[in-house]
């Protein structure tokens, strides 16, 4: 049919249609996508020997979420510059292919064969049935709150009504996916198969849903689990809040819980059109508002430019790596769960990696020195490493390279990252972990019984101070890792963008004020104006 979308009919008019967008290693939505579904729905529509659709994936996930570049679109230029109704049209697209496939006469059953997160969850939920390999690599969730988002294709209207209210709301507010057995259990799935008899079973689902294609929110004798709560009631979203832990502060800080909340309780005694036109209408408030930006921005869109970032020409799967010095078996063991070829000392070349722990000295080997146990100075190594804890954003590892521009230190400190994993990759310069210092920073603000938003401010001084020292030459980038890490809270999108978004006189009074608490950790960076003037050029 299309370069994204393969399509072969059966005898039986069951349709197979196999989504597997060339040149990715995952199937996204994109523009270019959403113009394959569109024409798959209206190809089906126009050919009465199609009876039904099996939709499937010919990637080892089925629909991974939205495409980068339409998220950078959407963020970067059309949030702050469209109307309200130009948002709707535009972000509202998906969701209305979506309701059309949804209203077809036709079956549709998604063969779910790996993740199907965000978008891709929401593309099963509107088809009239789903099948789904029972696999570790298949996860089903709506994570868009991990992002100060919410799903705006109809997931907080079609979730809730399917597994109940209750289960709904859990996952809608925190974002956790479901594995194929727990997805059984709430109904959320239909069948769960072997791998290899996913096909088969969705052919046959298809083929018993013939006669009965009206979704269940769409007949007049519809009713659903509201999971003890009224939504009737005019406190209904403090007790939700109440009920999931959410503090008043959270809500203040992160508007995506209450625009999620908002979109079931307004939405759950609503016809589905009203609801989901009322969904989109608070999705597109909800990006327009800073923190979704500022979250987007670091999580996503500047998380993954982190992991591309940084080019390296030694190839991890073929170096070997020894870890040097005292307490070195925990680190070896996570570079070889890595799939590194870890060796001892002894054994390694002249092009392979020696990490030093504690001051020890490799041999043989190209040295990175270890930065992540007390240790936070490179002492005489040409690059380091420094790996901050795993947070529920996950893994922020820094790269700390010398002034000497030796390309093989840069390539072994990157080949451990790899080795590793990370979720956010940030490469400095100098003798000392930029990470590690702002960290050192945030605990010393927290020690002196600074508020939450004045150890932010304390990180954001120091992150400047970095920057003027020129070990920092990438805002965007630390402030992912610095988020990830949990050195700035998500809604700030890091500490540079907190230093821009108030601007230097506004800082430097806020910072004044502040070193009532600790002059040294409040002190204003010597010309630190130019870093504002550097970021609007």
């Amino acid at each position: 049919m299309d370069q994204n979308i393969r399509i072969e009919l059966d005898r039986d008019g069951v349709l197979l249609a196999c989504i597997d967008m060339p040149g990715r290693s995952m199937n996204v939505f994109s523009m270019d996508m959403m113009d394959s579904l569109e024409r798959l729905v209206i190809h089906v529509e126009e050919h009465p020997e199609v009876r039904a659709v099996v939709l499937t994936s010919g990637k080892s996930a089925f629909i991974a979420g939205a495409d980068l570049a339409m998220i950078s679109n959407v963020f970067d230029k059309r949030a702050r510059s469209d109307s309200h109704a130009q948002l709707v049209e535009l972000c509202g697209r998906l969701g209305r292919i979506f309701r059309r496939l949804e209203k077809s006469r036709k079956p549709y059953v998604a063969a779910l064969n790996g993740l199907a997160l965000g978008g891709g969850l929401e593309l099963g939920l509107a088809c009239h049935a789903r099948v789904v390999a029972d696999a570790p690599n298949v996860l089903l969730g709506l994570p868009e709150i991990k992002l100060g988002l919410l799903p705006g294709a109809g997931g907080t209207q079609r979730l809730p009504r399917l597994v109940g209210a209750r289960l709904g709301l859990r996952m809608l507010l925190d974002g956790n996916p479901l594995t194929p057995a727990a997805a059984l259990g709430c109904a959320l799935v239909d069948e769960v198969v072997p791998p290899a008899e996913l096909i088969a079973a969705a052919r046959r689902r298809a083929l018993l849903s013939l006669e009965r294609t009206t979704p269940p929110w769409d007949r007049a004798d519809a009713h659903f689990d509201a999971g003890g709560f009224d939504f009737s009631a005019p406190d209904v979203s403090e007790h939700i809040a109440r009920a999931f832990g959410l503090s008043e502060e959270t809500l203040a800080k992160y508007p995506a819980y209450t625009a999620i909340m908002n979109c079931v309780v307004e939405g759950w005694n609503m016809p589905m059109d009203a609801a989901l036109a009322n969904e989109m209408d608070i999705f597109v408030n909800l990006i327009r508002n800073p923190v979704a930006g500022h979250m987007v921005r670091a999580l996503f869109l500047n998380r993954q430019r982190s992991l591309k970032a940084a080019p390296i020409a030694l190839d991890p799967r073929k170096a070997q790596v020894a870890v040097i010095g005292e307490g070195a078996e925990a680190l070896t063991r996570r570079l070889a769960a890595g799939r590194a070829k870890v060796v001892v000392p002894e054994e390694l070349g002249a092009q392979d990696v020696a990490v030093r722990l504690n001051g020890a000295r490799p041999v043989r080997g190209v040295e990175v020195a270890w930065l992540s146990d007390g240790v936070a100075t490179l002492d005489n190594a040409r690059a380091g490493v420094w790996a901050a804890p795993k947070t529920e954003y996950g893994r922020a590892v820094e790269v700390v390279v010398d002034n000497s521009d030796d390309p093989a230190a840069r390539d072994a400190a990157l080949a451990v990252v790899r080795w590793l994993g990370a979720d956010a990759v940030l490469v400095t310069r100098g003798q000392t972990s930029s990470l590690e210092s702002m960290s050192q920073v945030r605990e010393a603000a927290r020690a002196a019984g600074c508020s939450e938003e004045e150890q932010l401010l304390a990180v954001s001084l120091a992150a400047i101070r970095r920057w003027l020292d020129r070990a920092i030459d990438d805002m965007e980038l630390a402030d992912a890792a610095a988020v990830v890490a949990g050195i700035a809270p998500a809604y700030s999108g890091g500490p540079f963008c907190c230093a821009l978004q108030h601007g230097p006189d506004a800082l430097q009074a806020w910072a004044k004020m502040a070193r009532t608490r600790d002059a040294a950790l409040f002190a204003w960076p010597t010309g630190g104006e130019s870093l504002f003037a550097a970021a609007a050029a």
